[in-house]
């Protein structure tokens, strides 16, 4: 047995992000099985939710122990400081449940409360400290999920974490290399480096690293309910560390915290039916609108890896995120022209304008002043044995989020304040701009690329994918598809494959240099700006062959993670 393994049986006992070029992992075996499937950026997190279904519960169980873990084993990704998205299939009467429970501004928010004296923005203070932090919503959303679908108790989705973070998480080779690339930034919060740099220097692969506070919050989580997290002695330190950081977060903008019940975005791609995720995020609309322009085209025939094939999607990108700049923000507080945006006709329009040898004037695909940010950092998707799909994204935003730490809880907070616009034009942390749609308002959650997705057929889950890596997720998610619906590759393969990815706004095509030489030369003489470099984000996939009923699940080995089948011992029966 393995290290990673032994220390998952021990458990059970018991119980976004600087563009940092990704290590690929070496090849894994295929997992594949016709029991339930978990797909995540870490083997371990993998490992848990496929235990929690083995041992009864269902894709709901699962998201909450595979959230839960996931801040345990990756905090500078995700975690119960940060927020996210999250679409549920339940087989038993074939909806979709939509939950957001994006990070909000805090109530005492203005539009001007990142520009100096002058009205010049002043990106530093949306990126690090308190004004950074929004109010988190993982611990609500996971919270609104597991009760209208979970079948196994709460807290037993929080136990795996919990004892993690209590008797030591071994640090991933992931984590490893962030900590390695974030040391000097995080010494100079010495409570944080206390947990992230023994010793003041990055862990070693298998070094186990403890967080007491933090193992303290998620089995009061899990034991009491998510009251433990926003009201009480916790909420109250909380608040207090972020205002001591010069933050506007109080006691009453967590007890105040909503999550959003939104209606699934829904459109039709060759044979699927494709279920995505609406505004506030913009992933899904520009998802779809993308798939819409490209169903109009003969991709298999082009061949995947091909200069036509690349050409062809990077051109539906670039129609897609320019409309994402011009027309996306919070649905509650600006009105988002969603059904004009995923027509079929409209996309017929812009289909039209798409030249097979050569690119459009920039300003062709929209105004060449309006991009609106975002980052997203962690990714799940599962599908378990009854046929029920979860497929959820979270953030803390940038990598170690706003590097606010509340050292009595060990909850690491975002900072998803930097995903609205500071001013029209200013760009963020990844060089986007964005416009008076994603500005800043109390209780405003800032628009997001994430997303996750479902394609369905027959009122069955064929796929449930979603993806981490700011606006690379759209494109990313996109090719995933494209490379399974359209190419025939398996889960694996599709993830693999080299990508592009083009977002309008800067106008370069990023591709990536595993892909052909002679490709990449193709698509420069149809006057595509090539940037070769690898892609940061990475995508986890779940695809069910709705024939036989066998499945497959794929991690993104750019961010080295695995997935795990449901072990053959473990009834289906929930144990309460």
């Amino acid at each position: 047995m393995n290290r990673r393994a032994k220390v998952l049986v021990g458990l059970l006992g018991v119980a976004g992000l600087y563009w940092v070029a990704p290590v690929r992992a070496a090849d894994p075996p295929p997992v594949e099985g016709e029991k339930g499937m978990v797909a995540s950026d870490s083997a371990l997190a993998s490992e848990v939710g496929a235990e929690m279904l083995a041992s009864g519960g269902n894709a709901a169980d699962a998201a909450v122990a595979v959230a839960s873990t996931l801040g345990v084993v990756h905090p500078f990704a995700s975690g119960i400081g940060g927020g996210g998205f999250c679409l549920y299939f339940d087989a038993s009467d074939g909806e979709v449940d939509v939950y957001d429970f994006r990070e909000t501004a805090p109530a005492a928010a203005t539009a001007d409360m990142y520009l100096d004296a002058v009205g010049e923005p002043q990106p530093e203070l949306s990126r690090r400290g308190g004004l950074a932090v929004a109010v988190p919503g993982e611990v609500a959303g996971l919270a609104a999920l597991h009760s209208e679908h979970g079948v196994r108790p709460w807290s037993s989705g929080w136990r795996s974490a919990t004892a993690l973070a209590r008797s030591g998480c071994p640090a991933d080779r992931l984590l490893v290399e962030r900590m390695t690339n974030y040391r000097d930034e995080v010494l100079t919060h010495p409570e944080l480096a206390a947990w992230l740099l023994p010793g003041g220097q990055p862990p070693s692969e298998g070094q186990t690293l403890q967080n007491e506070a933090l193992a303290a919050t998620l089995e009061a989580i899990g034991e009491e309910g998510p009251g433990e997290f926003y009201a009480g002695e916790r909420a109250e330190a909380l608040a207090k560390t972020v205002t001591t950081a010069g933050g506007l977060l109080t006691v009453e903008d967590l007890a105040g915290y909503e999550v959003k019940r939104r209606e699934a975005l829904r459109s039709k791609y060759r044979d699927y039916e494709v279920v995505s995720m609406p505004p506030a995020s913009s992933g899904g609309v520009a998802l779809i609108e993308a798939l819409n322009i490209l169903e109009g085209f003969d991709l298999a025939s082009m061949g995947a890896g091909s200069s036509a094939s690349y050409h062809t999607q990077a051109e539906a990108m670039k129609f897609a995120f320019a409309d994402r700049a011009a027309h996306m923000g919070d649905p509650d507080f600006v009105e988002v022209p969603v059904a004009h945006l995923i027509e079929p006709s409209y996309a017929e329009t812009l289909r039209s304008k798409i030249k097979p040898d050569q690119v459009l004037p920039l300003d062709s695909y929209g105004s060449a002043t309006q991009l609106t940010p975002d980052d997203g950092t962690a990714h799940f998707s599962i599908v378990d044995e009854r046929g029920n799909a979860a497929a959820c994204t979270t953030t803390i935003n940038m990598g170690l989020g706003s590097m606010v730490y509340v050292a009595s809880s060990g909850v690491l907070l975002n900072n998803e304040m930097d995903d609205f616009v500071q001013k029209p034009g200013a760009a963020n942390a990844y060089g986007l701009v964005g416009t008076e749609a994603n500005a800043v308002a109390p209780g405003k959650r800032p628009l997001s690329s994430m997303s996750p997705t479902l394609l369905l057929r027959d009122g069955k889950v064929f796929m449930a994918v979603g993806g981490s890596g700011g606006p690379q997720i759209i494109s990313s998610t996109l090719q995933v598809i494209v490379n399974v619906v359209d190419f025939g590759m398996s889960a694996r393969a599709a993830v693999e494959a080299p990508r592009i990815h083009h977002q309008w706004l800067p106008d370069e095509l990023w591709v990536e240099p595993e892909v052909a030489r002679d490709v990449v030369v193709n698509l420069e003489s149809r006057s595509h700006k090539v940037r070769s470099e690898a892609l940061y984000s990475a995508v986890q996939v779940v695809v069910v062959d709705l024939k036989s009923g066998r499945r497959s699940a794929a991690s993104d080995p750019r961010k080295l993670g695995a997935p795990s089948a449901q072990p053959s011992v473990g009834a289906s029966t929930p144990k309460k």
